[in-house]
């Protein structure tokens, strides 16, 4: 595993993911589906902390996967990316979000920013593997 394209990937998923729920983003519409503000009632340090620990070990995830199927490119590993986002994130979002009887809308943001982010990190990682080889 390469650990430096692990920590920049994870870097990449939280600058994303502040991006993304901005309120110049999706943020307002994210607050408003959700019907609460972003972390209310929370601790913003153990939420950053535990976001970063699942991005760590999504990115350890991917790194795996990339170096499996041996597609050690920036457009490879997007594309695992691609496909871990759709196939095993968005899929599981979606019961949750059925069951649940959360907005369609709300689904579209959250699986949206984890199948993109997943695409970026495994571009990342992809890419940065192409360097160390």
């Amino acid at each position: 595993m390469d650990w430096v394209a692990i920590i920049v990937a994870t870097i990449a998923a939280m600058v994303i993911g502040f991006l993304w729920y901005g309120t110049w983003a999706f943020g307002k519409s994210w607050m408003a589906l959700a019907g609460r503000g972003m972390g209310e009632g929370q601790q913003p340090g153990p939420l950053y902390a535990l976001t970063a620990l699942a991005a760590l070990v999504e990115a350890i995830a991917l790194s795996w996967f990339i170096s499996q199927t041996g597609w050690r490119t920036g457009s490879g590993g997007a594309l695992i990316g691609l496909y871990a986002g759709l196939g095993f994130t968005a899929t599981a979002m979606f019961s949750e979000v059925l069951f649940a009887g959360r907005p369609a809308r709300l689904y579209a943001i959250n699986a949206g920013y984890q199948v993109f982010q997943a695409v970026v990190m495994g571009a990342i990682i992809g890419f940065i593997g192409t360097m160390s080889k």
